[in-house]
């Protein structure tokens, strides 16, 4: 397996996990500001990510208008 694609599969819940470890252990203004940039950085990759897989799924699902044609031509027969 490539080490490239895991590390992309990988990579967000790594941020998100290693923020809020650091998170809880941090006690000043820099290691929070630090941890909650890592926090974001998951979330943000991982919405990204689910939000174009549902772009792409609903591209190549049919619209509407065809499958309403698909079903008028199958009830006819």
């Amino acid at each position: 397996m490539d080490l490239e694609f895991c590390w992309y599969e990988v990579s967000p819940f790594v941020y998100t996990a290693a923020g809020g470890f650091f998170l809880g252990r941090a006690e000043s203004a820099l290691p929070i500001l630090s941890s909650v940039l890592l926090m974001t950085a998951g979330g943000t990759i991982l919405f990204l990510r689910r939000r174009y897989a549902l772009r792409m799924r609903q591209a190549e699902a049919p619209s509407s208008a065809d499958r309403s044609a698909v079903r008028s031509t199958t009830m006819r027969a």
